[in-house]
């Protein structure tokens, strides 16, 4: 018994020895892979809608069929060439959306995502008022800017969700970049 016993744990060592050299090839490519970035809190929430483009500096999207909001976002953020989007509503809150409600309950509430720059535009609803801002994709740090009337400004966000369309925004709820989607 002893010798069975010696002669396993003897193949159980060599086996361990042998595999080393190959565990530790794995676990020194798997340390110099890069890093997964790291998931966002939207990518798990419903996706809206989504846009392959964004148009060019001096279109005019109103023929096209576009309003007056999606006019404001192109001539607001055409200059960044920000590429496509995807927009994302946190599924908590998509009953107060789909109703188009004006009164969403305090929380993280909707995401506009815009891969080509790494940027993502979220709207958190904090005391009842909504709270802009513009975070990486990469690491989800806010890189909004403090520069008064820059796009990436949450004050120029606030401008125009309240003042486009003489208010529509306000009385849509505060994410209403999609007015004309959600009204068709």
């Amino acid at each position: 018994m002893k010798k069975i016993f010696a002669t396993a744990l003897a193949a159980l060592m060599i086996l361990a020895v042998s595999a080393a050299p190959g565990f530790a090839a794995e676990k020194a490519k798997a340390a110099a892979a890069p890093a997964a970035a790291p998931a966002n809190y939207w990518d798990k929430w419903t996706k809206v809608y989504s846009l392959d483009m964004f148009p060019e500096c001096g279109v005019n999207v109103l023929g096209a069929g576009g309003d007056d909001i999606l006019q404001a976002t192109v001539d607001t953020y055409c200059g960044v060439k920000p590429g496509g989007y995807v927009a994302y509503i946190n599924p908590k809150v998509m009953d107060v959306y789909k109703k188009k409600g004006s009164k969403y309950p305090d929380g993280k509430v909707g995401a506009l995502v815009f891969k080509k720059i790494g940027a993502t535009f979220t709207t958190e609803i904090v005391n009842g008022q909504p709270v802009y801002d513009v975070v990486a994709i990469a690491d989800g740090k806010s890189i909004a800017s403090k520069e008064k009337g820059h796009p990436l400004n949450p004050e120029t966000c606030a401008t125009c969700h309240l003042t486009v369309q003489n208010g529509v925004c306000k009385s849509h709820g505060f994410v209403c970049g999609d007015v004309s989607f959600r009204t068709k």
